[in-house]
This record gives structure tokens, sequence and C-alpha cells, in this order.
């Protein structure tokens, strides 16, 4: 096979993606590169071809604001006589999928499951490893947490925030290996800090009922844990059935029983049925004081536009209509 280059967002669906892939055509990129949806016009348009014919994105969703230039960069580079291929699975406008496959690029879509799902069901479904990698990746991807392996994993790629680490972590996936003893030592490491750090959270949240329905609030702190791990465990010890954190510019919002996508749309964000975010920025003055440690005036600012946003879109229950095989 020809030389190609992996474009992927930088976490670890976006990882398990370019693995999957690489297993499915058998070969590892020439290179791969990270990056955010919102910065990938600014990114294909630095991009060197240098001989290659094929670009490979995955993970990495349409952006309103961008996917024109997005569109014009990929029409140069299609032009060149370089197949594209885009695997996403996050919500797309009908008018974006025309734009981008009229560009003259191959486009995968697919809500139902993850980054690495569209991937592994398009490319190399009968693929037991990317299976199981599959599955881990959306467990904690999408928020279903159905797959213990995905809880695992997640910690060991984000261990470091080095490009150089995801590579590393995909050349190993891309051989076949699940778990090693690396991954365990860097696990039993996370898992200990992660320990320690649950003491000090009751300062950073507060919980709320809404429509007889508890939701909790929380300014962002300094991992570990991390936020992810800090929602499971703060709705579980409270009864939450929403988890929503706020860190001054942006907002997410967290569930295992409710369709929050809804509640960042209010915000003008999106996302994930279960795992969802919007812009969302602090007035400055509250920004300061929680810079010297004074976190309430923060904390009210944002319970009251999270109240109102959920009032306004009202709690739908999550119906699951995954279709990926594990």
């Amino acid at each position: 096979m020809e030389d190609y280059y992996a474009i992927v967002h930088n976490d670890f669906d976006g990882t398990a993606s370019a693995a999957v892939y690489a297993r499915a055509v058998g070969q590892l990129p020439k290179n791969t590169f990270f990056t955010e949806p919102t910065r990938l016009h600014n990114f294909l348009n630095k991009l060197e071809l240098r001989g290659v014919k094929k670009i490979v994105m995955a993970d990495l969703g349409a952006n309103g604001s961008t996917i024109d230039a997005v569109v014009e960069r990929l029409k140069w580079i299609t032009s060149q006589g370089v197949e594209v291929q885009w695997f996403d699975h996050h919500v797309w406008k009908d008018e974006w999928k025309t734009k981008v496959t009229e560009a003259g690029v191959k486009l995968y879509h697919d809500v139902s499951t993850c980054g690495a799902g569209v991937v592994h069901k398009n490319m190399n479904p009968d693929d037991d490893f990317s299976s199981k990698l599959a599955s881990a990746d959306c467990s904690v991807d999408i928020w279903l947490h159905d797959d213990p392996m995905g809880e695992k994993l997640r910690r060991v790629v984000e261990y470091s925030p080095d490009f150089s680490w995801k590579i590393h972590l995909m050349e190993i996936f891309y051989k076949g290996v699940l778990w090693n003893d690396e991954f365990q030592s860097i696990l039993e490491r996370k898992v200990d800090e992660e320990l320690k750090g649950y003491n000090k959270l009751n300062k950073y949240f507060k919980v709320i009922e809404i429509d007889g329905k508890k939701v909790a609030v929380a300014i962002r702190w300094r991992g570990p844990p991390d936020i992810s791990y800090a929602s499971q465990y703060i709705m579980t010890r409270t009864g939450a059935v929403v988890f929503v954190s706020a860190n001054g510019k942006s907002i997410s919002f967290r569930s295992s029983k409710y369709e929050i996508r809804r509640f960042a749309l209010e915000f003008g964000g999106g996302g994930h049925p279960l795992a969802a975010g919007a812009a969302l920025r602090v007035p400055a003055i509250h920004r300061f004081f929680r810079r010297i440690g004074v976190r309430r005036f923060m904390m009210n600012w944002v319970t009251d536009k999270v109240e109102n946003a959920i009032r306004n879109a009202g709690f739908q229950e999550f119906r699951e209509n995954r279709a990926m095989s594990h």
C-alpha cells in the first residue's frame, strides 16, 4: 500500500481510530497528526503533502464556523490526486456532508458509535482485536461505560499529553496488544493519585434539584482525579442524574440516563447524547475571585445558567440506538 497520513483528534478515540485503520490496511501511517476539530482548517492549510497520495481523517467533527474553510482546502488536496477518507461520529448537518463529498472526500459518518467504531465497521469489521479496542474506546468516549477496559485504557492514553506518547500507543495497538505490563504500572500510579484527590472534591461542587431530579454543578479543579472520573464519583455519591462542570470558558454536561446534548444546545454547543459541551465565558470578576480561591460567585453564576438551560430544554431519557458489535 502507498504511504498515507493520519489526521485524528488528540484523544483516546483519535488514537484508537488511527490504530484500527492501520490494522485494516496493514500499514502504519507515514505520519500521524493530532488536532482539534476547531483547528482543522488551519492545520490543513499548513499541511505539506510531500508526495503522499492518501489522507485519513478520523474523530474530527465538522464545525459550522470552519466547515467552508475546511472544504476549500480539501478541494485543493483532492485536486492534487490525493484520496481523502473522513470517518466521524459527531452530529453533522446534511449540508456539511454534501459539501465535503462534493469536494471529493469519501465520508463515513455514523452517530451510533465512536470514531474508532466508525473505522472498524467500515474498514475491518471482522478483526477481533479492533472490535475489542473500539468497544473499550466507545465505552468512555460516548459515555456508555459498558466495557471496563475503557476506563483502564483511557487512563493510559491520558498518562502523557505528548503526541509521541499517543503514537507509541497506536503502534502497540497496531500490533494487537491491548494491555501489557507498562500499561498496568501506569494504571496503578494513576489510580493512587486519583484516590488521594477525591478527598478535596466537596469544595468544588454543589447539588441542586430541578423538576425533582438532582443535578451536580462543579467548578473545575486541578486533577487528579480528572473531570470524567470525578463526575461518576460525584453522581454516585449524591444521586445526581446529571453532572455539569465549568472552567470559566466552557461548560460540559454528562449523564448516564438523560439526553444532555439538548442542554448543551441551549448554550450553542453540541456533542453526544450522554456527553456534550459548549462555550460559556464566565464574567471576569467571577473568574478573578475564583483565582484567589473564592469560588462561590462563579458557582452561583454558572448554576443559574445551568438551571435555566435545563428547565428550558427539559429532561428526556436516553434511548440507546447503538448498533455496533462488540
